[in-house]
């Protein structure tokens, strides 16, 4: 048996048949049994996969199915080519079955390519999503946006039997997921903390990719599709004797919506990206490109001098792409170092346990920060100005990269401190008369905060920390990252702090006890702007302490999660595939094979030892 991988495509092919398939990467299993197979296969997650099957080993491929099918595996394929009369007794509705009559190795690969090609290949139609039936007069509940949140919300609302009408006033849904998000994106939180459905098989891939997200949420906008409205504006929400009237317009036509509650699912931190435009840009021989919405899906990479502006989520993310698409070299030019961890520290967040202040032991905390600072140290990456008081900038995200200590290690990337002053034919001058050489330029320097928008809509100045506007109104949305923001039982994710507080506004929908709640120990009320990541967090913990079901809510999400985490990749398998990838990045930077002694150290394997 071999493998083979079309980086092109991006996909994994393992082969079960004795056609000789062609490729630069082979994964061997040889004749071992199931449980060493599932082992060496799960090291090789980063990629999706596709099975060639012929006759003499289906029996194989399906005690192999079974048992990645255990464990909901992100090695689970997509579809299996039956070639020369193969047949896989194996009952799964989700898996692709293409027969082939031909044993020509071409043939089977352009087979592959084609299906490929048009699997992974994501229609932003499926996100335009048609309801001809006329908007209702009355709901229990309305949400505004259909974003992820929203489309959440709507499922956990349907589930709970609370009768609701979800309006999002663009053509598709899907937020910054469906509006910013590039074909390259990949989630920032680890997998098992951004899982939006859970599957029986094929769970998404560790920090999964836009496809993925989008396949989850154009799912999701289907279950709801008959109480989802697009291009359904609201204009205002106001308070009624009996709940809120929700006035919007939709085909240029206004309309009266009467509810008892209302989720805000509109984003925050998130807004209008901010335009960048520098002196003498028309003279600049290069491209200029935004890093947004596939605006630079057309580069060309490779042997190009990339100049990064910005050092927030997606100018790390740009930074990945242009190095990963063969760029000679990357520059970061930043006014301050954001924070980037390798992805093992962000798994290790969720994945160790948490004591029952929802906190953990600050001995793992201190083990995984001094192993952090090594690999700053030893990659010659540029750790940020408040390190050690603090991990991260206020208003910074923390970036999850490991591509990024490695191309630091291999003299790929560097940053340097500063604005551009101007642009010239090959380059930019910094503020500090630097010159830097550049044939891209990519403008990744953020986004303005939207929370205008939640006041004027909503009539509101305040918000309790709680996430609460008003009685059954709760506005959920991702908010100003101060730097307590990721020591909490949400971690990186802000879908969890969401999967939270939409279960909190089920259990207290329309009951009296809502008065009671708000005004619990901890529950402040601050003026909309000022909501942060800790406000949030600290809302949470109050109603933890108060409402011993809350607690128990928060345990199972939290529970859940962790199974989530240790199904997919245990501590020892995501190890062994972390560092098999880490290995593999160093040989596609360099352009060549490297064997380990010649790359950065991979200093976690240290932690199996602990």
């Amino acid at each position: 048996m071999n493998q083979t991988i079309d980086q092109a495509l991006n996909i994994r092919v393992v082969n079960f048949s004795t056609v000789d398939l062609a490729g630069g990467q082979r994964l061997e299993l040889g004749s071992d049994d199931v449980g060493a197979m599932v082992k060496k296969i799960r090291r090789y997650a980063d990629l999706p996969y596709v099975y060639v099957v012929g006759k003499g080993d289906t029996r194989r491929v399906v005690e192999l199915l079974s048992a990645l099918k255990a464990v909901r595996s992100p090695c689970y394929p997509y579809a299996l080519f039956l070639i020369d009369g193969a047949d896989v007794d194996h009952q799964d509705t989700h898996l692709d079955r293409v027969r082939i009559e031909s044993t020509d190795a071409n043939t089977i690969q352009d087979r592959i390519k084609a299906y490929v090609l048009q699997r992974f290949d994501f229609d932003f139609n499926e996100l335009r999503i048609s309801n001809n039936r006329p908007l209702p007069a009355r709901v229990d509940v309305a949400i505004v946006g259909a974003g992820i949140t929203g489309l959440y919300a709507a499922h956990r609302l349907a589930k709970a039997g609370i009768s609701f009408c979800l309006l999002e006033k663009g053509d598709r849904v899907g937020g910054i997921w469906s509006r910013y998000a590039n074909r390259s994106s990949q989630v920032n939180s680890s997998e098992g903390a951004y899982r939006l459905v859970e599957k029986e098989t094929r769970s998404n891939r560790d920090h999964s990719a836009t496809r993925e997200i989008l396949e989850d949420v154009a799912k999701l906008a289907k279950n709801v599709s008959d109480h989802l409205f697009i291009e359904a504006e609201v204009q205002k929400i106001e308070t009624s004797e009996d709940g809120y009237h929700v006035r919007l317009k939709r085909g240029g036509k206004p309309h009266l919506l009467e509810c008892k509650g209302v989720i805000l699912a509109i984003n925050d931190r998130v807004g209008t990206p901010r335009a960048s435009a520098w002196e003498n840009q028309q003279v600049f021989k290069g491209e200029v490109v935004a890093g947004i919405r596939n605006d630079a899906e057309k580069i060309d990479w490779r042997d190009k001098n990339v100049l990064i502006v910005g050092m927030g989520a997606f100018a790390v993310e740009n930074a990945r792409t242009a190095l990963e698409g063969g760029a000679r070299h990357v520059t970061v030019l930043c006014r301050r170092h954001g924070t980037v961890c390798p992805k093992v520290i962000d798994y290790l967040n969720f994945a160790t346990p948490y004591d029952d202040a929802f906190q953990h032991d600050k001995k793992s905390n201190l083990r995984n920060m001094m192993y952090w600072k090594k690999l700053y140290d030893l990659s010659g990456a540029t750790q940020p100005e408040c390190w050690m008081g603090k991990i991260k900038h206020d208003g910074h995200t923390i970036s999850v990269s490991d591509i990024w200590f490695v191309g630091h290690y291999l003299k790929k990337i560097k940053t340097i401190r500063g604005e551009i002053r101007s642009m010239t034919e090959t380059g930019v001058y910094t503020d500090a008369q630097q010159h830097i050489e550049a044939d891209i330029v990519v403008g990744s320097i953020g986004f303005e905060r939207n929370a205008r928008v939640a006041k004027e809509l909503s009539g509101c100045r305040e918000i309790a920390t709680n996430n609460y506007l008003g009685k059954d109104f709760m506005y959920l949305a991702d908010a100003y990252i101060d730097n307590n923001a990721f020591n909490s039982l949400f971690g990186s994710s802000v879908l969890e702090m969401v999967k939270f507080y939409i279960e909190v506004f089920i259990m207290f929908f329309n009951r009296p006890e809502y008065d009671e709640m708000v005004r619990a120990e901890g529950i402040e009320r601050i003026p909309i702007e000022d909501r942060n990541w800790s406000h949030y967090i600290n809302g949470a913990m109050a109603l933890i302490r108060k409402y011993p079901t809350i607690r128990q809510i928060a345990k199972e999400q939290v529970d859940q999660r962790t199974r989530n985490f240790l199904e997919a990749h245990d501590l020892e398998t995501y190890i062994a595939e972390n560092k098999r990838e880490w290995i593999d990045t160093h040989s596609k930077l360099a352009g060549r094979p490297l064997k380990e002694e010649d790359c950065l150290p991979y200093v976690f394997e240290k932690l199996l030892k602990v």
